[in-house]
């Protein structure tokens, strides 16, 4: 399944476009948690490309990749923008990929950004800290390309990924009676 909008820069239509992710996510894998994290990833790079764009057309794309056991989910987004953004983007982008702990850069932007207003980049930490996903992204002439994905495993009906599973190999000892 694929959804791709083209539209010009607008918050209400970013909202409306994550909101549709986050429901399909719903009814297509019946996972609130994932559902949850692509509407806000969807969310978080729409309003990057609403708020930064030069240009008069954004796009917001959602692709739902059936492969068997998994499903594969991505995000993209792209616009143009100013050279000097797409140097500073660029470097936030680098920085949040080669965290080796996400949740460590997001508490630290967070806490940088106590009392600034328009602080770049915290939106991009708190997807790869919340989301669960890969970044990848490119930059030719005046575009800025952002995707993110993940793989998913299926589901039965109403059930959820939990963030970390652990499982034990060891035999329980036997219960015995005092």
């Amino acid at each position: 399944m694929l959804i791709r909008a083209s539209f010009r820069p607008d918050d209400d239509l970013v909202t409306l476009l994550s909101q549709l992710v986050g429901d399909v996510c719903r009814l297509k894998l019946h996972d609130s948690d994932i559902a949850d994290r692509f509407r806000m990833a969807a969310h978080e790079l729409g309003e990057n490309i609403a708020k930064y764009s030069t240009g008069s057309e954004v796009s917001l794309e959602f692709e739902l990749v059936d492969k068997g056991e998994l499903y594969s989910l991505s995000v993209r987004t792209k616009n143009r923008t100013s050279p000097d953004r797409l140097a500073e983007v660029g470097q936030r982008l680098r920085e949040v990929i080669a965290a080796p702990d996400p949740h460590a850069l997001y508490d630290r932007l967070l806490e940088k950004s106590v009392g600034l207003e328009g602080v770049s980049g915290l939106g991009l930490a708190r997807i790869r800290a919340e989301g669960g996903v890969t970044f990848v992204y490119s930059i030719e002439g005046d575009e800025l390309t952002v995707t993110v994905t993940a793989p998913v495993h299926r589901l039965s009906r109403h059930s959820t990924v939990p963030d970390q599973l652990e499982v034990s190999a060891e035999r329980p000892e036997p219960c015995t009676k005092r």
